[in-house]
């Protein structure tokens, strides 16, 4: 794996942090050949590559040419990258090779609806910008009549290595410790494959975050599924930044404040409806 070497390449309005072989300068050079000393040179666009598991909506996923990666979360880093006088490389890969792939030198960022935790802030820094909780779901009428608290015995589908995995193998466990049934817990690598088995009646019911849920309701139409209790632990989501990079975090969540002050954090979560899971301040490493 590459050795991460961060280095002052390059300062931007906020004096962003520009990482060698991640935040890849290029700059179009035009001189008139006339001797003049104005060349007309453009100035030097910076590109932050941005680890992203394309597959969980409306958070980030991949429209129909299979290549453009959309999302609210894509459009809030677009946003605050903007005013840093950065844009993005959004790079679909695992969910999770993205904090791996940062730690390395891989990607200059990591996106992707990523729940704050203790364990993640102590291998990077993680910058935060939205608020959701988790949400259960099943078929609509909840024909197996699954109960989020007492889910022994069920089947219930979950994306791999997310804090929804980890819920739901807890809720298994306190199950065992009081002599039920486990929970028959089926793992998948995105969100959607998850939801489908829900869908197909393969499996009785998921749990996501509240944005995730609530799309995959609107997309598999009215009388299809329905939530399952309120949502729960609402905790912060956080843009991924290497450990090292301190600076670089506190410029992008300056950057998110100042979205927050002139509206447009506001209009685009208005524009995804989610405007329910707005936070007041962006702030590295959040106290939990």
């Amino acid at each position: 794996m590459a050795t991460h070497t961060p280095e002052y390449a390059r300062r931007t309005a906020f004096g962003a942090l520009s990482l060698a072989g991640i935040l890849v300068l290029s700059a179009c050079s035009g001189g008139s050949g006339d001797g003049d000393t104005d060349t007309g040179a453009d100035d030097a666009a910076t590109t932050v590559t941005i680890g992203v598991e394309a597959a969980y909506p409306p958070g980030e996923f991949l429209e129909d040419d299979g290549e453009t990666v959309r999302g609210f979360n894509v459009d809030l880093v677009d946003a605050a990258l903007a005013e840093m006088g950065m844009e993005a490389d959004w790079v679909p890969t695992t969910f999770d090779s993205i904090i791996i792939g940062v730690q390395s030198g891989e990607y200059g960022l990591g996106s992707s609806s990523f729940t704050v935790t203790e364990e993640r802030m102590g291998a990077v820094n993680m910058v935060s910008y939205f608020s959701s909780g988790t949400q259960w779901f099943a078929q609509a009428g909840n024909p197996e009549d699954v109960d989020p608290e007492n889910p022994c015995g069920m089947r219930i589908a979950v994306q791999s290595n997310t804090v929804h995995d980890e819920d739901i193998e807890a809720r298994s466990q306190a199950c065992v410790d009081a002599g039920e049934e486990p929970v028959t817990i089926e793992k998948f690598q995105s969100q959607p494959q998850a939801t489908e088995t829900v869908v197909s009646g393969l499996n009785d019911a998921s749990l996501a975050d509240m944005p995730t849920s609530a799309y995959a309701l609107e997309q598999t139409g009215d009388g299809v599924l329905e939530f399952i209790g309120e949502q729960y632990d609402a905790a912060p989501y956080g843009i991924v930044v290497h450990q090292d990079d301190t600076e670089f975090a506190d410029d992008l969540a300056a950057a998110f404040n100042t979205l927050m002050e002139n509206g447009t954090y506001d209009e685009i979560l208005a524009e995804w409806g989610i405007e329910a899971g707005a936070i007041e301040t962006a702030e590295v490493n959040p106290s939990l």
